[in-house]
């Protein structure tokens, strides 16, 4: 890392503990507050001294009013450990030339030191026909797992190759992530401009739901370069799936140092949880030697997100693949393939297991 960069992270870090402080001492001194006009309260009813109602609801107001702004941020901070976005086995379904380059630098950008990558090509033998049909189509699917393979070992990763034939696409690909016990998989969809009620297709949309470990899938449009790091949009609601899309996002710009911004589309009545939202998300960000944009909208959420990517002119956003209940009927609703058919970039659809 440049020693800029690092001089950057060291500073970074320094203001997160200081925010962290200063949100500590606040906390303490809300508390202080509220304990110290319930004991005036004590006392009015037991001195029968009245005088002393209006300072101590005066006092008991304000602890409550500033306990309610800084713990939930304060706790939520605190209780929020190293991402850990590195991962020891990963396993990319290779399928497609145009999505070969993004895959492996997502998997390889993903892949702690020493860990296992494994590229594979699924070959799906119809039901009316012999497996023997598999071999036709062999000398492709090498000659695509060999193109990626270039591109892993260009990134310093040997990777394992795989053919598999099998009836049934996804199935196979569920079996092998926990047959070599991967803790990721990472697919490409080209499901880009065409409407349908499966998000991305039966093969990754399957994957997606029923995966035993962390999914993440590269939609992508092909008039759009490969995938990009220099500005990030993370749509967020604080739920788990959202604050890993963050966590990664927060990885690639320690690694390239490009511009992440965290955006809450809500209405006027979500401010103040989109507020404490957007804090944490700040707050995590800084202690993590890294730092983050934060943005509040009002309106439509598919409308503000895709307005955002366009006007910002951000080359990636990174989506939990579930956010708030109310916007999504199943795991992946109208909303998420809303914003994968839209957005005007790349996109990364996040689904952790943790």
């Amino acid at each position: 890392m440049p020693e800029a960069s690092l001089v950057r992270k060291k500073g970074l870090v320094r203001q997160g503990r200081v925010a962290l402080s200063i949100m500590a001492a606040d906390a303490l001194l809300a508390t202080a507050l509220l304990l110290l006009g319930l004991y005036m309260l004590w006392l009015t009813f037991i001195n029968r001294s009245f005088m002393l109602i209006l300072p101590a609801v005066l006092f008991i107001s304000i602890g409550v009013l500033k306990m309610a702004k800084t713990w939930p941020v304060l706790l939520a901070t605190g209780n929020a450990g190293e991402p850990g976005v590195l991962h020891k086995s990963v396993l990319v379904p290779v399928s497609r030339p145009e999505t070969t380059k993004s895959l492996v630098e997502i998997a390889c950008n993903l892949l702690e030191k020493g860990g296992t990558l494994r590229l594979i090509n699924v070959i799906e033998v119809p039901q009316q026909l012999p497996y023997e049909y598999a071999e036709t189509r062999k000398e492709k699917a090498r000659e695509l797992l060999m193109e990626a393979s270039k591109h892993c070992e260009s990134r310093g990763v040997r990777p394992k190759l795989e053919i598999v034939a099998a009836r049934d696409t996804p199935r196979a690909i569920l079996d092998l992530a926990d047959r070599y016990k991967a803790d990721l998989i990472v697919m490409g969809s080209s499901q880009r401009t065409v409407p349908e009620k499966v998000l991305f297709g039966n093969v990754v949309d399957r994957v997606l739901r029923e995966a035993p470990c962390e999914v993440v899938i590269f939609s992508y449009a092909k008039a759009l370069p490969p995938i990009r790091y220099d500005k990030i949009l993370v749509p967020t609601s604080g739920y788990k799936h959202a604050q890993r899309a963050l966590d990664i996002a927060l990885h690639f710009q320690r690694m390239s140092g490009g511009l992440v911004t965290s955006l809450f589309v809500g209405s006027d009545a979500d401010a103040e949880k989109g507020n404490i939202i957007l804090k944490k998300a700040k707050l995590h960000a800084e202690r993590l030697g890294s730092s983050v944009e934060t943005l509040f909208k009002t309106g439509g959420v598919v409308d503000n997100i895709v307005d955002v990517a366009r006007s910002g002119g951000y080359s990636l956003i990174i989506i939990g693949a579930t956010e708030r209940p109310s916007y999504y009927t199943f795991l992946l609703g109208s909303t998420a393939d809303e914003i994968v058919t839209r957005a005007p970039c790349n996109v990364l659809v996040v689904r952790t297991h943790k």
